[in-house]
């Protein structure tokens, strides 16, 4: 990282903020410099060493910034492109990045906005780490330790853009993986977007049983709790992620729904062979993620 000398998160909440605490923690030499709405915010921010300055002024933020993380909910990246390309100076040479959960449409629409701007140089990123908690309070300077990070390229991507950025996250300790943003899209459709919809509706379906007054929701044990604790969620990100990736997300609805009524059905014909055929899949699936 020697040829980056500050790096501007923009947004430090959770993702900007464990960001910007891994660097320090793994010895990037250069200026942290934080970027935000709200000046409290950065404020408490700076309190928790996540950056070494503080900024709601995007000029001042980018005046020498060489690398940019954008770490905002996905529905805001291409609209805080269209500012960076604004305040920032067109001739000097600039990597942007984010940390998005969706990637097809958000950089159809950042390369949309680029293409007069040859000096600035986006990659897609998405580092597979994060909590349903929120904000720079609970960022933690471990939490890409060992994490997969997602990178996806498009034929027009800078190959020096894809290395700097690759250097940012092994030096916080994540795994790089490359992908298409369709590949990407696609994979998380299923392996995060879906498990956060069952979650919510799982805790939807059990918040509405009562029983003389008696909530299921109060029985709830540690499964419950285990399976259900994405769904504390922020709703404004879920809902932009959802929204964004709904094309691979809708044919993965169907296939659930699918599977639950062929269970339904089972259970009202006392199939028990399907049933536990079912389960049996379902378990060695799992138990190979632990192999």
């Amino acid at each position: 990282m020697k040829q980056i000398q500050q790096i501007t998160i923009l947004g430090v909440g959770l993702m900007g903020g464990s960001l910007g605490l891994s660097l320090k923690e793994n010895g990037f030499k250069g200026k942290r410099v934080g970027l935000g709405r709200r000046m409290e915010t950065l404020e408490v921010a700076l309190q928790c060493q996540a950056v070494d300055e503080i900024t709601t002024d995007f000029g001042l933020a980018l005046a020498d910034a060489d690398l940019i993380v954008i770490c905002t909910p996905i529905d805001k990246i291409s609209p805080m492109v269209e500012l960076i390309t604004v305040h920032a100076d067109p001739l000097r040479p600039l990597i942007l990045t984010d940390v998005g959960s969706v990637k097809v449409k958000p950089i159809q629409a950042v390369e949309k906005i680029l293409e007069t701007f040859p000096q600035f140089r986006f990659v897609g990123g998405h580092p597979m780490a994060g909590s349903e908690k929120t904000g720079v309070l609970s960022a933690q300077a471990d939490l890409y330790q060992s994490a997969k990070c997602l990178l996806t390229p498009t034929v027009t991507t800078s190959e020096t853009a894809v290395a700097i950025v690759t250097e940012l996250w092994e030096l916080v300790g994540a795994k790089i993986h490359i992908l298409t943003p369709d590949q990407h899209d696609h994979l998380l459709a299923a392996a995060s977007h879906l498990p956060h919809l069952i979650a919510s509706v799982l805790t939807e379906t059990v918040g509405r049983v009562s029983v003389d007054g008696e909530a299921a929701i109060k029985f709830s044990a540690t499964g419950f709790r285990d399976t259900t604790r994405i769904a504390a969620g922020s709703p404004d990100l879920w809902n932009s992620i959802f929204l964004q990736n709904r094309t691979y997300l809708i044919p993965l609805i169907s296939d659930l729904v699918d599977q639950l009524c062929q269970f339904q059905t089972d259970l009202q014909n006392n199939n028990e062979d399907q049933i536990r055929d079912y389960l049996t899949s379902a378990k060695r699936t799992r138990q190979a993620l632990e192999s």
